[in-house]
């Protein structure tokens, strides 16, 4: 992913790539913590945020899968999306001095400075929870199709 994005923006060979750092969705009403593998390489990111308005059931609920998700998505009447896009960030060694905290590496510094402005700009409060328990969730909602499944929940980035 990397040198991907080195290219990328060295060369304008690839187009960017689209990162979901959190690692999948909440129920749409909070911002998870982020997975460190966007982060880690210290590239600029264009963080944006999307956010499902429904009279109905949240089409961001995450917990249904493929066709059945978009079954239900195409069935909900009277929601609408809104995306909130910040400005192109790139990290320089200003950003380091005044943010960097003195137990943090640069990439939890980068995760926890860009999460903090998508959630005030936004308006989505942080949740200090990862996605694993939504994972847990469903093998706990739906044991008989991931009874055998490997527990992902203990496993890092």
């Amino acid at each position: 992913m990397t040198q991907r994005i080195e290219e990328g923006q060295s060369t304008g060979k690839y187009a960017p790539l689209i990162v979901f750092a959190e690692g999948g969705t909440t129920n749409g009403q909070y911002l998870a913590k982020f997975k460190r593998g966007a982060f880690m390489g210290l590239h600029n990111i264009y963080p944006k945020a999307t956010k499902f308005h429904s009279m109905f059931q949240s089409p961001s609920s995450g917990i249904l899968e493929g066709l059945p998700h978009y079954l239900m998505v195409c069935c909900l009447p009277f929601y609408w999306c809104e995306i909130i896009q910040l400005p192109v960030f790139r990290p320089n060694e200003y950003f380091w001095k005044h943010h960097q905290r003195e137990d943090e590496e640069r990439y939890e510094t980068y995760m926890r400075v860009i999460r903090d402005l998508l959630s005030e700009y936004s308006q989505i409060p942080k949740i200090e929870q990862d996605i694993t328990e939504k994972f847990e969730y469903k093998r706990k909602l739906f044991p008989h199709k991931y009874k055998n499944h490997p527990d992902k929940s203990k496993k890092e980035d």
